[in-house]
């Protein structure tokens, strides 16, 4: 289970069994400004959370590898929040508002390729269905 609670003083994202035994700070690394750090999502094949990350003032994405706790910035243009994985472990939708109101954007981590999905009226807080199998 990956969820954001403010138990040090500000939000962090934490790790534990779904019962809540084993609790394990995840973002405990020193980057960004280390006073918000939440929104966590779980990548489906349980390698990475990404989560957003205040850092110089502005929130960004970031992904952290649960193997060797390597953290990485996924997003650098404008406010970036909310995201989630698709079921391919490689795209992440997110809200951005680098085309000036918050719209839904994809990102593919592997070659940091961004496309914009929605325009118009702001639009934010988007989900990946589950990878959907033929009957």
């Amino acid at each position: 289970l990956a969820y954001m609670s403010d138990r040090s003083g500000h939000p962090e994202v934490y790790i534990s069994d779904l019962d809540g035994t084993n609790v394990e700070l995840l973002t405990a690394a020193a980057f960004g400004d280390r006073d918000y750090r939440a929104g966590p999502d779980w990548s489906p094949d349980g390698r990475l959370v990404a989560f957003q990350s205040r850092n110089g003032g502005t929130f960004q994405i970031m992904t952290i590898n649960l193997r060797d706790q390597s953290v990485r910035q996924v997003t650098n243009d404008g406010r970036n929040d909310d995201p989630s994985w698709a079921p391919d472990s490689r795209h992440l939708v997110l809200t951005s508002n680098r085309s000036g109101v918050r719209q839904l954007w994809v990102v593919d981590i592997e070659t940091g390729r961004v496309r914009q999905l929605t325009r118009g009226p702001e639009t934010r807080l988007a989900a990946w269905s589950p990878r959907l199998l033929a009957q």
